[in-house]
């Protein structure tokens, strides 16, 4: 059968333009939205790997944020355990040495009190001792101890230094008499013994009387005008109070004990 070239002509014609039609109507449309299809997807997943390399960044940041925030809690935790303790051995100190200042306090009053028990208890023994003295001397006073006395006071008047010799005459001069004063009454060879020591002592002219005073302690007194020379023992006992005195307020004024 002989070839229709113009219909095969014709068909391939039909073929070219169904060919041509079919990639500007569907291929190239197709080809189209399949691109960009491929061109969104890839830009999704350029997106979701961004994303991915975001969250992990946030992720190691806000773990390495989590580790420094421990590591900040940490030390902080020590600080406050250093601080705590610091407080606590400041606190004891201070208690221990708040307690120390107390019994310092407490053994200084109770030293304070017993020096001023024991000053009061000496002093009120001193005084004990002077007054006894003096009790247990008035009651064994008599005569004999009186004349013996006197003639201690006769030996003491031989024995005075010219000052007191020439203030005694002095005073003789111009008063003209003398008067021995005694606690008892003296028997006549002591009144003769004081009379010559006197004599001796003053001028051989000088009236000299005898008088019996009950305010001298246990002894013999010369008053020659207004000078008084005595040897009593009254004056040694109140020389000896303030001796006495005078040795405790020393020793309390230098931090000692009043006694030892």
């Amino acid at each position: 059968m002989p070839i229709d070239w113009v219909t095969v002509i014709a068909q391939i014609a039909n073929f070219a333009i169904l060919v041509w039609l079919l990639q500007r109507v569907l291929y190239r449309p197709l080809m189209r939205a399949l691109d960009e299809r491929r061109a969104n997807v890839d830009r999704r997943l350029l997106e979701a790997e961004a994303a991915r390399r975001e969250a992990e960044a946030e992720a190691r940041a806000h773990r390495e944020a989590l580790q420094e925030l421990e590591q900040a809690r940490g030390l902080r935790l020590q600080e406050l355990e250093a601080e705590i303790e610091a407080l606590r051995a400041e606190m004891t100190q201070a208690a221990r040495e708040e307690a120390r200042l107390r019994r310092e306090a407490w053994r200084r009053q109770v030293e304070d009190e017993k020096a001023d028990f024991l000053n009061r208890l000496r002093r009120r023994a001193g005084d004990g001792f002077v007054t006894l003295a003096r009790r247990s001397l008035a009651d064994m006073a008599d005569e004999d101890l009186s004349d013996r006395m006197a003639r201690v006071f006769a030996r003491r008047l031989s024995e005075l230094g010219p000052e007191d010799r020439a203030a005694l005459r002095q005073a003789a001069r111009a008063d003209g008499g003398a008067r021995v004063l005694s606690s008892l009454r003296l028997s006549a060879g002591a009144q003769a013994d004081i009379a010559r020591a006197v004599a001796a002592l003053l001028d051989a002219s000088a009236d000299v009387s005898f008088q019996q005073d009950g305010e001298i302690d246990c002894g013999v007194a010369l008053q020659v005008g207004s000078r008084r020379l005595g040897w009593t023992l009254g004056e040694h006992l109140d020389a000896l109070e303030e001796d006495v005195a005078a040795f405790l307020d020393l020793r309390l004024e230098g931090g000692g004990e009043p006694w030892n």
